[in-house]
């Protein structure tokens, strides 16, 4: 007579609380690591440099130039969008902050959120109306558009008091709380290219950036992803025009309305690369401190200085600081 068989093992438990931490821990993004080593530091600087001067002329404008990077980066670099416009979006989101937080006394919060909601639609129907166009024209087309929203700020004096601009000088706050204000525009403006870079969604954007006629042929809808990267792109220069209206303490159709600003978010895109997470972050850090020292030290030539710039990191880093070969991988997100 056989021996009878052994019984079956029994099944394995659930995993405690330890082994689900150390799996986590194992298979954890050393991407996400590095942004939020960069974040981190970046809300060190005020402690590092407490003096209020510092933190409102030279700290600010760190996370601030970051979180307008990476709005252009989304539809500049997923979708190939060349946009001249921002600045115009820029100077909607001041206006529509100042005027409810200044004229209608809304918490200011609560009016950058209604900035971000107008600049997200103004984006979407630039966005969609202008999806027809492609390279230049477009370019051409988002600057004519932003002229248009200067020109109508201008003349809408009963609202905007025209050419006088708004002073808001009683409202004061901290220079701190404007910097952190700033960091989390870039975090909000960083995780959503990060999240788009892992998505359907960011597929199709790259798809239309690559070969538009090619991902309309394979059935993804261009004209409408266009227009959605290009009204998320503006949503978040509408609290960024806030908060430069607000660091400023005064605007008029000149100042919040600064084709300059459009110039040197498109030289970050370009130097940090096109469509990546991780190097607009670099070249935004970077380029703070030289677009200010430029300001107070060679204003005239701002222009000048920042398109040969422009200029020669087309040609020599076409794929951003981190697209040369023999560079870690993990850096090239």
């Amino acid at each position: 007579m056989s021996d009878p068989l052994p019984a079956p093992p029994a099944p394995p438990g659930p995993p405690s609380a330890w082994a689900r931490l150390g799996r986590r821990l194992a298979t954890w993004n050393h991407r996400r690591t590095l942004l939020l080593v960069a974040f981190g530091l970046l809300a060190l600087l005020p402690i590092l440099f407490p003096n209020p001067y510092t933190i409102a002329t030279v700290l600010f404008y760190i996370p601030w130039y970051l979180a307008m990077t990476q709005s252009w980066n989304i539809s500049g670099g997923y979708t190939g969008q060349l946009s001249f416009g921002h600045w115009g979006l820029l100077g909607v989101g001041a206006y529509t902050t100042v005027i409810l937080a200044v004229t209608y006394n809304w918490p200011i919060v609560s009016a950058m959120l209604v900035a971000a909601l107008v600049t997200f639609l103004l984006g979407l129907l630039i966005g969609f109306v202008g999806a027809a166009l492609r390279g230049p024209y477009f370019a051409i087309a988002t600057l004519a558009a932003a002229a248009l929203m200067q020109l109508v700020i201008l003349n809408w004096q009963s609202v905007t008091l025209g050419a006088l601009g708004f002073p808001i000088f009683y409202i004061l706050i901290p220079a701190s709380d404007l910097y952190y204000g700033a960091l989390v525009l870039g975090g909000i403006a960083t995780a959503l290219v990060y999240g788009i870079s892992r998505t359907r969604v960011g597929l199709a954007f790259e798809a239309v950036r690559e070969n538009e006629d090619l991902a309309t042929a394979s059935g993804i809808y261009a004209r409408g992803y266009k227009a959605l990267a290009f009204g998320l792109s503006a949503a978040i220069m509408g609290p960024v025009g806030g908060l430069y209206a607000f660091a400023s303490h005064y605007i008029d159709p000149n100042s919040a309305f600064n084709l300059l600003y459009n110039l040197q978010i498109i030289l970050m895109v370009v130097v940090g690369g096109r469509g990546k997470v991780l190097g607009p972050i670099v070249a935004a850090v970077a380029f703070a401190w030289v677009f200010e020292v430029a300001l107070t030290s060679f204003n005239v030539y701002n222009y000048l200085i920042t398109g040969v710039v422009i200029f020669v990191a087309v040609l020599l880093i076409p794929r951003g600081i981190f697209g040369f070969r023999g560079m870690p991988k993990v850096l090239q997100f």
